[in-house]
């Protein structure tokens, strides 16, 4: 897939990324990244306990610090300074280009602008104004 230049586009914000077959990733990378995936750290900073992990995709506690420190060098988890950890948001966007495309161009649209109708107050049609004029008895 190709892209074209957008006018404006400031390439610190391109959303693209190397694919994930180009990054040489061993099985346990990936099964470490896809227990982080599944267990919402696509979403937001979770904590990865590392004798979980290694038990869950049947690997020893060492391969997982390996692989988590691999993934951190690449930049495919974001290590915050609490020590949690999740996934770095340009991976999500190589599995889902369309979304990719869509937010770039949020980037580089211009923002809406509302005009002096929309400034203007609202109209109230004569049956809205009528129901707020009746007085209700209390029951």
């Amino acid at each position: 897939m190709t892209t074209m230049p957008v006018e404006g586009f400031n390439p610190e914000r391109d959303l693209t990324a190397p694919s994930l077959y180009s990054l040489n990733l061993s099985a346990a990378q990936h099964c470490t990244l896809a227990w982080v995936e599944d267990h919402g750290g696509l979403f937001d900073v979770i904590p990865v306990p590392v004798e979980t992990v290694a038990e869950d995709c049947g690997n020893s506690v060492s391969t997982v610090h390996e692989a988590l420190a691999r993934l951190e060098a690449l930049n495919l988890l974001v290590r915050t300074s609490a020590g949690l950890y999740r996934i770095n948001a340009r991976y999500y966007f190589t599995l889902h280009p369309e979304l990719r495309e869509m937010i770039t161009a949020a980037l580089t649209d211009p923002p809406v602008t509302p005009d002096d109708r929309a400034r203007a107050p609202r109209k109230v049609s004569n049956t809205d104004a009528r129901r707020r004029r009746t007085i209700r008895p209390v029951s």
